[in-house]
Formats: C-alpha cells, sequence, structure tokens
C-alpha cells in the first residue's frame, strides 16, 4: 500500500484478501463508461452475506455485505429495481477460514467478522462505488444464505477497482497535495495519475460529472 494509504485511520486490508489479474483502467471515468452502475454515498453498515460451495470437501466460500446508502446517483439508477431504499448491496469476499480439524472444513468459520468490518470501515465512511447485479447463475452453488435482503434488492459485486473511499484521517490532515481517497480492494495508484489526481470525494464526483457521468 502506498504511504497515504498506511497513514489513514480506514483498514482496507480487509478487503484486499485476494488477487486475480484484471483489465486495468487508467481512469475513474474510463471504468464508469463500462459499468451499469456508478453511485457515490456513504457506509450504511455491514451484514453477514452467502456462503457458498468451494469445492466438494471443502470450507466454504463466505461473502460479507457492504449496505452502501446513495447521496450522489451518477449513473444506472433510475427505474432499477435491485436498489431499494436507496441502498446498494454489495458482495465482498471475507477472507479465510479457521481450520479446524475436529469439525467438517464445511464448518469452518472465517477469521474475520462482521463487528471487524465494522471497526475497519464504519458507517458513515463516504465510499464512491462501480457495481453491477450478481447473474442469477451464481447462486446456485449457495449453501447458507446469510442475512436477507430487502424485497427486490439484489446483491451486487465490484471489479477490483469499484470502490473508493474517503479516508477522515487523511482528509483532517489538509496536507498540501495529498489526497484523502483510497482504493477498496485495490490501491488507486494501480490505475495511474488520474485515480490520484481527486483529493477527496467531491472532486471524484466532479471529475465523473465533467465526463458526462451523470443522471
Amino acid at each position: 500500500m502506498s504511504a497515504t494509504e498506511r497513514t489513514g485511520s480506514l483498514e482496507v486490508s480487509l478487503l484486499r484478501v485476494s488477487e486475480s489479474d484484471y483489465k486495468v483502467y487508467d481512469s475513474p471515468e474510463a471504468l464508469a463508461v463500462e459499468r451499469p452502475i456508478v453511485v457515490a454515498g456513504v457506509i450504511d453498515g455491514w451484514q453477514q452475506g452467502p456462503a457458498a460451495e468451494s469445492y466438494p470437501g471443502g470450507p466454504l466460500d463466505y461473502r460479507v455485505v457492504l449496505r452502501v446508502r446513495v447521496t450522489h446517483p451518477l449513473k444506472g439508477t433510475h427505474g432499477r429495481s435491485s436498489i431499494v431504499g436507496g441502498l446498494v448491496y454489495i458482495a465482498l469476499d471475507q477472507g479465510a477460514v479457521i481450520r479446524d480439524d475436529a469439525l467438517p472444513a464445511e464448518q469452518w468459520k472465517p477469521e474475520k467478522n462482521i463487528t471487524d468490518f465494522e471497526k475497519a470501515l464504519p458507517a458513515g465512511t463516504r465510499i464512491l462505488a462501480f457495481p453491477r447485479e450478481v447473474p442469477n447463475e451464481a447462486t446456485g452453488s449457495i449453501r447458507l444464505a446469510g442475512q436477507p435482503l430487502p424485497k427486490g434488492a439484489r446483491l451486487m459485486t465490484i471489479p477490483p477497482q469499484g470502490l473508493v473511499l474517503e479516508d477522515p484521517a487523511l482528509l483532517a490532515q489538509r496536507a498540501v497535495g495529498q489526497s484523502a481517497l483510497v482504493g477498496g480492494r485495490e490501491p488507486l495508484s494501480a490505475g495511474g495519475a488520474a485515480w490520484t489526481e481527486p483529493k477527496n470525494l467531491d472532486d471524484l464526483i466532479a471529475r465523473l460529472k465533467q465526463h458526462g457521468i451523470s443522471e
């Protein structure tokens, strides 16, 4: 992680539990063009998500759900029935499970619980997300449903560059030239200079609007 990410108050390491090859977008607007939904808002809270089969005889693949309360709908929200009550429900990897050889692997529990996520990335944190609905066919291997969603709401997924958070500690420092933004699943620097130019979430929202990402 970059120096600015290490000195902030948000513990984004809980979101960076896996690595994958992916298409890197060199600007927020480039990613926004290809995503069906772009929203900014605040973290409303966290809840237990579903757990799916990983492989026969293996531990379950647990998900945690991030609730985002939308304050700035930028793309794809009008008339979208999967967004209920102004909330977007984003499924994220909950991380490793704790091995317990006294139990079948499918009964092993996640190392990190909902409280850990609430402390690391608390409610009220400003956030911008680039989600899309989880395909219905992806739910076929679900073993544990997790906390239910409101009627009509759909779980959503985000790409590696699909979460940007405003760190309150970095914002309070107001260091010259320093951005208060940090990447969720990947450092912002992974996408190049255009991602690190906005100094706060309002700057990022304004940048997207300037590039035509606005409802």
